[in-house]
C-alpha cells in the first residue's frame, strides 16, 4: 500500500474568472489539467463573485461541497440545487452549464473516464481497492490495519491500490474515491 501525506507546499494554485482554484491531487502523475487530461483531481476553490459561471468539462463527472459559505447552482432546465457547509456532496455533469450563486470555498472531486464517490465521514470508514483521499477538516490520526498515519487540518491523505478499514475516530474527513 502506498500512503502519500500531502500538504499546502504540494498544492498548485491557479485562477479561473470567479476566484481560485487548488489543486490539491491528480492522477496520473503528471497529468495535466489545463489540457482536460486527467482520470481524477481533487481541488478546492474559492467563489469570490457573487455570480460566477463553472468551467465546462465534457465527460468529467464532477461532486462539490462548500466548506465555508455556501452557494446555490443552476443547470439549464433543472431545479436549482442550494448547499450550505459541509452538507451531502452534490454530483452533476461537468458538461452541464453550471451557474453559480453566492460566495464560498468548495471541495471538488472530478473523474474522467473512471467511477467516484465523495462523502464526509468521521469513525470507521471502508477504503476500497483503488485511491481514497482523505481531507483533514482537523487534525486527525488515521488508523489502518495497526498503523497510524498523523494529519493535520487541509492535508490530504491518500491511500492507494488496497481495501481495508480505517478509523479516523472524532475527526471529520471528506473522503474521494476514485475507481483506478
Amino acid at each position: 500500500m502506498r500512503i502519500l501525506h500531502l500538504t499546502q507546499g504540494d498544492y498548485r494554485v491557479s485562477t479561473w474568472s470567479g476566484g481560485t482554484t487548488t489543486e490539491l491531487f491528480i492522477w496520473p502523475q503528471g497529468a495535466d489539467y489545463s489540457k482536460r487530461e486527467f482520470s481524477f483531481r481533487i481541488s478546492s476553490a474559492t467563489v469570490d463573485l457573487e455570480e460566477s459561471d463553472f468551467t465546462p468539462l465534457p465527460g468529467v463527472e464532477r461532486y462539490i461541497l462548500p466548506i465555508t459559505g455556501g452557494f446555490t447552482l443552476q443547470h439549464p432546465g433543472k431545479p436549482a440545487v442550494t448547499l450550505d457547509p459541509m452538507d451531502a456532496p452534490y454530483r452533476f455533469s461537468g458538461g452541464e452549464q453550471t451557474h453559480c450563486v453566492g460566495k464560498a470555498t468548495d471541495f471538488n472531486l472530478m473523474c474522467k473516464g473512471v467511477a467516484g464517490e465523495m462523502t464526509v465521514c468521521s469513525g470507521k470508514t471502508a477504503i476500497r481497492p483503488g485511491f481514497n483521499s482523505f481531507y483533514a477538516m482537523e487534525p486527525a490520526t488515521f488508523q489502518l490495519e495497526g498503523s497510524h498515519a498523523m494529519a493535520q487540518a487541509d492535508m490530504l491523505v491518500v491511500f492507494a491500490e488496497e481495501a481495508g478499514q480505517i478509523d479516523l475516530g472524532d475527526a471529520r474527513a471528506i473522503v474521494c474515491y476514485a475507481n483506478i
